[in-house]
């Protein structure tokens, strides 16, 4: 393929070349970038490895170095392409152990306080019992460590991480396909293209998988349960606390550790028993923070502005951080697509339902047991207003920014609804996911109540289905 290049580059002479060899300085004689320019060149070639014919001429050279480069990226991709994705979460979570070992101590939960967990469990299941249809929880409560936290977890973050990082690798390979196909006067290097996507699928799978470990062992240094992040993120429906944090909240709020332990075990117990009992919402957060990932573009000449303009002048780990994260951002375009934001709009609607029926029911359940409940519900509040770390990572690995505004009109909405029916009939809502509140339903919950009750929807579809089996005149 290589041989079949035989046009020769004129290269105009230099009047000194015709010198006869007697005329040249002793070192020009015996300097190896005598002669022809290209000769220079040859020789550097050579000294790299890369075989050269005498004589051959620079655009021959040029198909020879494309030729080497190819061979190697064929071979990195075929070792790219032979299971890299284990060494990559292996990788992932080692790099989440590392950043808690950094972040501070972190023992191993003692006898005594997987005690304490047992016991807050089985109480607070007693109060919750009378303040939820949905029952209490077969499995064992559990004392974690930060690292337990992130092993048990893992597999979850990997889920939701995957999409991003197939399409920051597919939007990579289109950018520098294109670059490629633009470089024509050196055929060989339109083979790149399908040898770059397994290569650049690795170096999607390393930059992603370490900056997850870093974010994850960020958030187990600060959470308290393990579902404190919203999100369904264990095998199974289980109480885990994580008492490192929960000593030190309960230190810095300076109230009593069983206070604390009892409210936030009363939290967990209930966002567990809700995500086991209704099947459906573990999945359709999973799925739709996979759907936005999936929709994600690349703008590959913003991306090129942004790493010339990101380069660090000095090599620091501070600057070689920055670094990171300003590429990292600049993979995102900033104008979400409009599947995007009605994804999002879905999304923030589960997520407020799912923890103001949390913060309903908790509020519910420990109002006559604890008179500090109130002071750390308003703890919890402010800590969302904060956006901790859990809300960070899915805005840094995905440019999602979960906003809680509607959180409060959540809470609200799960307490008028129990004013106007009951317990069963308040939790009986989550029984079907088509028939979930919308974002405008939040604020008028007797409406929604009619309207579930009487089997009308506000859909514009069903209004006109409606419309067409009554015979009615179309709405004006």
């Amino acid at each position: 393929m290589l041989a079949s290049h035989e046009r020769k580059v004129t290269l105009m002479s230099d009047p000194a070349d015709d010198r006869p060899d007697d005329d040249q300085s002793p070192d020009e004689a015996s300097s190896p970038w005598s002669g022809r320019p290209e000769d220079g060149i040859a020789e550097l070639l050579r000294q790299a490895g890369i075989p050269v014919e005498e004589g051959a001429s620079l655009e021959d050279m040029l198909s020879q170095l494309a030729h080497q480069m190819v061979s190697q990226l064929k071979r990195r991709a075929d070792l790219a392409g032979s299971g890299s994705q284990p060494v990559t979460w292996k990788a992932a979570k080692e790099a989440a152990h590392q950043q808690v070992t950094q972040l501070g101590s972190d023992p191993a939960p003692t006898s005594e306080q997987q005690r304490q967990v047992t016991d807050a469990a089985h109480l607070v299941d007693l109060w919750l019992d009378e303040h939820t249809a949905f029952p209490r929880l077969a499995t064992v409560p559990v004392a974690w460590s930060r690292t337990d936290w992130i092993d048990q977890t893992m597999p979850r973050w990997q889920s939701m991480i995957e999409p991003v990082i197939s399409t920051i690798a597919a939007g990579l390979h289109s950018a520098m396909s294109q670059r490629l196909a633009e470089a024509d006067q050196v055929p060989e290097l339109a083979e790149l293209s399908d040898v770059l996507q397994p290569i650049l699928r690795q170096a999607a799978d390393g930059m992603f998988g370490a900056r997850l470990g870093r974010e994850l062992g960020r958030i187990a240094a600060d959470i308290v349960t393990a579902t404190d992040s919203g999100f369904p993120l264990t095998d199974q429906a289980q109480v885990a606390i994580l008492m490192t944090n929960l000593l030190a909240w309960a230190r810095d709020l300076e109230l009593p550790e069983t206070d604390v332990l009892l409210y936030h075990a009363s939290r967990e117990s209930a966002r567990q028993r809700l995500f086991h009992d209704v099947a459906w919402i573990g999945p359709q957060l999973i799925a739709l923070v996979q759907h936005y990932a999936r929709e994600i573009r690349i703008d590959p000449d913003a991306l090129s502005i942004a790493i010339e303009q990101a380069v660090p002048r000095e090599v620091t780990a501070e600057a070689v951080s920055q670094f990171e994260i300003d590429i990292n951002t600049a993979m995102f375009d900033p104008a979400k697509t409009t599947e995007q934001v009605a994804i999002l709009e879905r999304l923030e609607t589960l997520i407020a339902l799912v923890e103001g029926w949390v913060d309903h029911v908790t509020g519910q359940a420990t109002q006559d047991w604890m008179p500090s409940a109130v002071a750390l519900a308003e703890t919890v509040w402010r800590r969302r207003a904060a956006r901790g770390p859990a809300a960070d990572v899915f805005a840094t690995l995905l440019g999602l920014t979960i906003r809680p505004k509607r959180l409060r009109e959540a809470e609200a909405f799960w307490g008028r609804l129990l004013a106007l029916t009951d317990v069963d009939g308040r939790d009986e809502v989550w029984n079907h996911p088509d028939r979930m509140p919308s974002a405008e339903d939040l604020t008028d919950p007797d409406g929604f109540l009619e309207r579930r009750r009487s089997g009308v929807s506000d859909d514009p579809l069903d209004a006109e289905l409606r419309r067409l089996l009554a015979d009615e005149p179309p709405a004006t």
